[in-house]
C-alpha cells in the first residue's frame, strides 16, 4: 500500500521433484526469477544485448548460492550464442532454444534423450508497425509513460511470481502450463488477462475494466499517467479491451500481422 514494490523470493518454493514438473514449468520459474531479480521486466528495446555467457555466469552464481531450487543452467556457443540444445541435468528434460536469445521452443522438449534442432535457428525480426508506438497518453509525456509501463509490469510480474509460488502443489491450483514460446512479459500479459476476464469472453468488458482501473491506479508509478491508461489501451475505442490491445499497450506484442483488424 505504500507503493513500494515486494521482492519475489523462492522461500515456499517445493524443491524440484523430477517426476512432477517439466521442461516449460522449468523454464518458467527460470525466468521468472532470473528476470525479476534483473528487474528486466521493463520494456525490452529490440537493441537490447542478450549474451548466453552474462546469463550463464549469472545462474552459476545462483546455484551456488541456492543449489536446492533447480536452476538452469544455459550452454554456450562462442560469440554469447545459446547452443541449439539446453538440458536441465536433474530431470532429464532437453529442449530446443533460439540461439540468440535462449528462449525455448515450443513443442520440442524431451526427456532422457537428445531432441532434434535447427543449429542456426534465430529470432525473427520484431521491427513492426506498433500502433501504440507514437501513442499519445494523454497527461503523461513519451518518458513518463515508459516509466508507468515498466512499474506496472514489474507489479505484474511479481503479482504472477506470488501465484506461482502460492499454487497448490497438487490439484485444481496448480499454474497452467504456459505456452513455451512466449517471453515473460507476454506469459504475464496473458496470466493477468485471464484474471480479468471473468466471463471467458476474450475481451475485458467495462465491468470487468473497473478492477483493472484500481490496479493501475495503485501499482504503477507515475499516478498522473494511470487516469487514461485504460482509454490509452482501448486502440479501437470499443470501451472494451482485447487481449492484444493489452499487450500491446503495455508494449510486449509482437505480432505485427493480428494488427490489421485495427483502424
Amino acid at each position: 500500500d505504500d507503493g513500494s514494490k515486494p521482492t519475489p523470493t523462492m522461500e515456499t518454493q517445493p524443491i524440484f521433484d523430477g517426476e512432477e514438473i517439466t521442461a516449460p514449468t522449468l523454464w518458467i520459474k527460470h525466468l521468472v526469477i532470473k528476470d525479476s531479480k534483473l528487474n528486466s521486466s521493463s520494456i525490452r528495446n529490440s537493441e537490447k544485448v542478450h549474451s548466453c555467457d552474462q546469463e550463464r555466469q549469472s545462474a552459476l552464481e545462483e546455484a551456488r548460492q541456492n543449489p536446492r531450487e533447480g536452476i538452469v543452467i544455459p550452454e554456450c556457443a562462442p560469440g554469447g550464442l545459446y547452443k541449439p540444445v539446453q538440458c536441465h541435468q536433474s530431470t532429464g528434460y532437453c529442449w530446443c532454444v533460439l540461439v540468440d536469445t535462449g528462449r525455448p521452443l515450443p513443442g520440442t522438449s524431451t526427456r532422457y534423450e537428445t531432441p532434434v534442432c535447427e543449429s542456426d535457428a534465430r529470432s525473427k525480426s520484431t521491427e513492426i508497425d506498433d500502433p501504440f508506438k507514437d501513442r499519445e497518453l494523454p497527461g503523461c509525456p513519451e518518458g513518463k509513460k515508459v516509466e508507468f509501463i515498466t512499474s506496472l509490469l514489474d507489479a505484474l510480474t511479481t503479482d504472477m511470481v506470488q501465484a506461482i509460488n502460492s499454487a497448490a502443489p497438487t490439484g485444481g491450483g496448480r499454474f497452467s502450463e504456459p505456452d513455451p514460446s512466449h517471453t515473460l512479459e507476454e506469459r504475464v500479459v496473458h496470466w493477468y488477462f485471464s484474471q480479468l476476464d471473468n466471463n471467458s469472453s476474450n475481451d475485458i468488458n467495462k465491468r470487468e475494466l473497473k478492477p483493472f482501473k484500481r490496479y493501475v491506479k495503485k501499482k504503477a508509478k507515475p499516478k498522473k499517467c494511470a487516469r487514461r491508461f485504460t482509454d490509452y489501451c482501448d486502440l479501437n475505442k470499443d470501451k472494451s479491451i482485447s487481449l492484444q490491445e493489452l499487450k500491446g499497450c503495455l508494449g510486449v506484442s509482437k505480432e505485427g500481422g493480428e494488427w490489421l483488424s485495427f483502424p
